[in-house]
């Protein structure tokens, strides 16, 4: 029996579809369910935790949406919140959220310090989490607001320098348990090294130029004392003033113009 060439052609034509469809489901993993799957593997770097699990998965965009994060890191002062999230579904529940937010804390340090971070716990709807299942977020980030009294002082300490605070009118720093303790533990870390200090002396715009260099200038000899007193040869310490030349805050209010109060010591290694 003969067989009609349309017949051939139209057998081939189906085998080579089937043969497609075949690999692009089994092999390429392309069809449509699948390719919800893997575009829904794809992320922008932010800490994606698996079911149960303590630490995020490693992502290779991870320090692109740090380095992000740290670009907009609220104002001077500012505490970031971060929230863990846990399902019911769960082991340990508001441990495993606390372990979460800590281990995205660690990874921001050392550019983030631990100390203006804030950890906390929140149970979150089932979102689909499940062992075996694709990583989920599992943290909530926010920021929050550092609120001042006029009349306090603070401490303020980023990756690279430390501010002080000072009240308004006032060239030294109000006696402040936190703060001095910060400073002699400072002092303790550094007086076997030889690290030298750079302390310098910024204000707000209130009063003239002259006035408000001499505030800072004085404000900068009032810390250099205190590192003096715990051990830091004067010859480490430099002391400057910027008076209201740089500030990091508005002006027009009593809250800029209290961040703008500042010293600002570097610790050159």
């Amino acid at each position: 029996m003969k067989i009609p060439l349309w017949l051939i052609g139209l057998l081939f034509a189906g085998y080579t579809a089937w043969c497609v469809n075949y690999w692009h489901c089994n092999v390429c993993h392309c069809c449509d369910g699948a390719t919800a799957a893997t575009t829904a593997t794809e992320t922008s770097g932010v800490p994606l935790f698996n079911w149960n699990a303590d630490k995020p998965v490693d992502d290779p965009k991870f320090l692109e949406w740090k380095k992000n994060l740290l670009e907009t890191k609220g104002h001077q002062g500012d505490t970031l919140v971060i929230t863990g999230h846990y399902r019911a579904s769960e082991a340990n529940g508001e441990k495993l959220a606390l372990a979460r937010a800590a281990s995205i804390r660690d990874l921001l340090a050392p550019e983030f310090p631990p100390n203006r971070v804030k950890l906390a716990a929140k149970l979150v709807d089932d979102d689909g989490l499940a062992e075996g299942s694709g990583p989920k977020v599992s943290a909530g980030l926010s920021w929050l607001k550092m609120v001042l009294k006029k009349e306090d002082s603070a401490i303020i300490e980023s990756d690279k320098d430390v501010m002080l605070l000072f009240p308004y009118n006032s060239t030294e720093k109000e006696s402040d348990p936190k703060v001095d303790a910060y400073l002699k533990d400072l002092c303790e870390k550094h007086k076997a090294t030889t690290a030298t200090f750079s302390v310098v002396g910024h204000t707000d715009e209130v009063g003239s130029d002259e006035s408000n260099l001499a505030f800072g200038a004085a404000r900068a000899k009032s810390v250099a004392k205190i590192l003096r007193s715990n051990g830091i040869a004067a010859s480490r310490i430099t002391t400057n003033s910027k008076g209201e030349t740089e500030p990091v805050a508005p002006n027009d209010n009593e809250e800029g113009r209290h961040q703008n109060r500042r010293v600002v010591i570097t610790v050159n290694r």
